[in-house]
This record gives structure tokens, sequence and C-alpha cells, in this order.
């Protein structure tokens, strides 16, 4: 086999130039046709197969070149679900982390540096000690705090989302650390080459 046509890029030209050939064929009837030249029900089915081998030969083109892509692409491809790590800890009353988890979101903050098109949501609750609308502004500056950390570690504002819950859990005035916390989501978009060839 010529050097040129080994691997997924030259099957892919192979194809554009077996295409290329077959609709040649199939132009030169369509054109006996449009000036009037002597041509038979053979030359018809002749240009019929000729049509019908280049669209099938452009299609191999394009998988083949798919294919490809991927191969050049492949550190792009990344899973849609990302990681979830709960990073912060607080006190009841308090938007001042006692325990927060430095190392994780560093990790997470190069990560998204190093795919752009990553994003995380910042999540942060209260427990439902206080009033509702106290703990709705915890909730809200706990997540700001987090935020804080994750833009000082290169984070894009663009990446993140933030969700304040405000007061998790039942029954009324009841403490729970579970609740009284801060969490990062990554997530990626699956990337995917030439999504419409199949």
């Amino acid at each position: 086999m010529d050097a040129s046509r080994v691997g997924t890029y030259g099957q892919a030209m192979l194809h554009a130039e077996l295409s290329e050939e077959k609709l040649d064929e199939a132009s030169t009837v369509l054109e006996h046709l449009e000036k009037g030249y002597y041509w038979n029900i053979n030359e018809k089915q002749k240009a019929l197969e000729a049509a019908k081998a280049a669209a099938h030969h452009r299609l191999q083109s394009e998988k083949e070149m798919c294919k490809w892509l991927m191969e050049v692409h492949s550190q792009n491809h990344h899973k849609t679900e990302g990681t979830h790590h709960t990073v912060a800890y607080f006190h009841t009353g308090s938007a001042v982390a006692f325990k927060i988890e430095d190392e994780s979101i560093g990790r997470v903050g190069r990560w998204l540096q190093a795919h752009p098109d990553a994003t995380v949501t910042v999540t942060a609750s209260a427990d439902t000690v206080g009033k509702a609308a106290e703990n709705q502004a915890l909730s809200e500056n706990r997540a700001k705090a987090v935020v804080q950390r994750l833009v000082k570690e290169g984070v894009r504002p663009g990446q993140l989302t933030v969700k304040a819950f405000g007061e998790v859990g039942s029954p009324d005035n009841t403490p729970n650390q579970n609740y009284r916390v801060a969490t990062i989501t990554t997530s990626h978009p699956n990337y995917i080459d030439c999504p419409n060839i199949k």
C-alpha cells in the first residue's frame, strides 16, 4: 500500500479522490445528455452507479477524517460528569469557614485553567437555626467565600455558577453540620468530533 494511504488521514484522502473520480464519470454522462449526444439505458445506469459510488466514497472519506480528528483531539474528550467535593465547613451563624479544603480548591482551579470550556458550580447552604432570611444571606456569603478562593486560583468568572439554598433540613432551629457547608461540582461538555457523521 502507498505510504500516503496509510492511517485514517491517508484513507480519508484516498476516498476523497475516489469520490471525485466517480463524480467525474457521472458528470460526463450528464454532459452527454445535456448536449444531446447519443446515450442509452446502459449509460444512464453507469451514471447512476457512479453517482452512488461517489456519495459512498465521500461518506467514507468523512468517516476516516473524523477518526483522524478523534486521534488528534483525544486530549479534548472528557466525560461530562466531573468531581464533587465538600470544600468548606461553617459554624452556625458564620460565613467564615472553620475548615476549608484548600488542596481540593487548588486542584479544581488548576483543572479549570487547563480546560477553559469546563465549569464549576459552587453550592452553599445553612441549617435551620436562626431566621430564614438570615440563613439565605449566610449561604450566599458562604458560596462567595469559596468563589473568591477559586478566582484566586485563576478560575474565570464565566466558568462559575453559584447556588445558595438558604435553609436546608428540618425541623426548625435544628443545628446540623451537614447543611453548614459549601461544595464544588465540576463539569465538562462531552466533546465529540463529527457528531452528525454516523
